[in-house]
């Protein structure tokens, strides 16, 4: 029988910031003994996602009709077009295994580098009624997409583990999410495969609908950046719709899905005690699996908030260099220290964004099941409609 492909697993754990040591994937073991090979290096998957991302940056610049007629470009951002220029390169043709650890650098290293230094670009003082709004939306969401699957589950007669893991990937972060709670409930391999493959097929429709409902709806940056950031599944996905909307949504949009990626452990904790509670109810036993908490936690967020706290305390100022003479021209040259992080920041993003696209195969998604799409389909259209009514309602 042939095992279950876990690369999802693997690549989206990195995604959201945590490490190979939060959760272990189940890997087939080779039937016979296999010579060692000379280890890759990441250079050449870096080095194919910055030619993504250079193509990527030239199209966003092009004058496209109609937008030319007002002067400026196509509001198509180079993050997204990095990730369907790598998705067309990856369906396309079979690229070599020697750039995969590349992309799993660009990914793994260079997302969240790219979130610390986005936090240059913020001031508390400006964003504490969006955190603040954000936060309550986020636990709100939270709570309603797991009831809502907790009565999909029964509705539909899916099976109760597959449910719970729809539920969290739904609510929290995708992938993430799913495989971190999977060893604490004892879930079956078929169901992982199923749900991460679910919430990652729904988060990439998302991500390509909600800017254009967005601009449909004429929705102000903030606005989306809410939505976005509750509604979108995973991190780079989140990130995409918001820079793709206007720089505002996705700084807006990054702060809200930091705040639900924040909820995972707590939420995964939680899990784990009433599962245990629930097997020691039914066997009069209870062998919960163990898990480092302390890892759920991304280790970027904590430098997103620091870069942040350094902008609103003054301490990421504008300085001007005065040369006088030399090999540049003698005049005052201004260096502003917030602007380069951001521009950075962007490059960082966009190749990460191409690595996503590179990873992306389109085969991997066909293991999702009819009743667990339909049930997560639901759920998502349920919970964006509420998050968008609360958002209209309170005229954000």
């Amino acid at each position: 029988m042939s095992q279950p492909d876990y690369s999802w697993a693997e690549y989206l754990d990195y995604m959201e910031g945590g490490g190979s040591d939060v959760v272990s994937v189940p890997a087939a073991k080779p039937a016979v003994a296999v010579p060692a090979v000379k280890k890759a290096q990441p250079i050449w998957g870096v080095m194919l996602a910055l030619g993504v991302t250079l193509l990527a940056i030239w199209i966003s610049e092009l004058k496209v009709a109609p937008f030319t007629l007002a002067g400026g470009r196509h509001p198509i951002e180079p993050v997204m077009l990095a990730i369907v220029l790598g998705m067309l390169l990856s369906n396309c043709w079979a690229l070599p295994k020697t750039i995969q650890p590349g992309l799993k650098f660009s990914v793994k290293k260079l997302l969240p580098l790219g979130i610390v230094l986005l936090g240059a670009r913020l001031n508390f003082q400006d964003l504490v009624k969006v955190g603040a709004q954000g936060l309550v939306l986020s636990l709100l969401e939270t709570l309603v997409a797991l009831l809502l699957f907790i009565l999909l589950t029964r509705l539909m007669k899916l099976p109760q583990k597959l449910g719970i893991l729809l539920g969290i990937g739904t609510a929290i972060c995708g992938g993430t999410a799913i495989v971190a709670t999977a060893p604490v409930i004892e879930a079956e391999e078929k169901d992982v495969v199923f749900s991460v493959a679910t919430v990652t097929l729904l988060g990439l429709i998302a991500m390509f609908a909600l800017p254009i409902i967005g601009h449909f709806l004429n929705l102000s940056s903030k606005a989306f950046g809410i939505w976005a950031g509750l509604s979108i599944h995973q991190t780079p996905q989140v990130i995409a719709a918001g820079f793709a909307y206007s720089a505002e949504a996705g700084q807006t949009a990054t702060i809200v899905k930091l705040a639900r990626v924040c909820l995972l452990a707590p939420v995964v904790f939680v899990t784990g005690v009433i599962y245990a509670r629930s097997k020691l109810a039914k066997t009069g036993t209870t062998e919960p699996k163990r898990i480092n908490y302390f890892h759920l936690f991304p280790m970027f967020v904590l430098g997103f908030l620091a870069l942040a706290l350094m902008k609103t305390l003054g301490l990421l100022p504008d300085l001007t260099m005065h040369v006088t003479q030399g090999v540049f021209k003698a005049g005052d040259y201004n260096l502003k220290l917030a602007g380069m992080a951001e521009q950075i920041s962007k490059l960082c993003i966009t190749i990460s964004m191409a690595g996503v696209g590179l990873e992306t195969k389109l085969a991997s998604m066909r293991q999702t099941g009819l009743k667990p799409f339909v049930a997560s389909l639901a759920a998502v259209l349920v919970v964006a409609s509420l998050i968008l009514i609360l958002i209209r309602t309170l005229n954000i």
